[in-house]
């Protein structure tokens, strides 16, 4: 789905940033998890507390896996987190007031 920037008035898909979204630091994440889950019980003492630790990394991992299939939340010009929907009020507002066209959407 195409978005509209506040900031610069670009019109497009947003994009990930380098932690948000990004399906292989998910992966690197689940795998971390795997890691402190088989050794972590030898080094922090606790099998438990491992476990609990792997838990968390891993639904950071598994957040940051699904993420990576929905649109970016940054603009893909300007890097800011301003982007609003194509179809909202703001939006065709903005592109009234400085006379845009929008790009043929490429997905479709």
């Amino acid at each position: 789905m195409q978005k509209i920037c506040t900031k610069c008035n670009f019109i497009g898909k947003g994009k990930h940033g380098l932690f948000s979204g990004n399906i292989y630091f998910g992966i690197f994440e689940v795998l971390v998890a795997v890691g402190i889950l088989v050794y972590g019980g030898k080094y922090l003492q606790s099998f438990a507390y491992a476990a609990v630790v792997a838990a968390i990394v891993a639904i950071a991992g598994s957040v940051n896996i699904i993420d990576s299939f929905s649109d970016g939340r940054l603009c893909s010009n300007c890097g800011k987190d301003n982007l609003i929907p194509l179809d909202s009020l703001q939006a065709d507002e903005i592109i009234r007031k400085n006379n845009l066209t929008i790009p043929e959407d490429e997905s479709n």
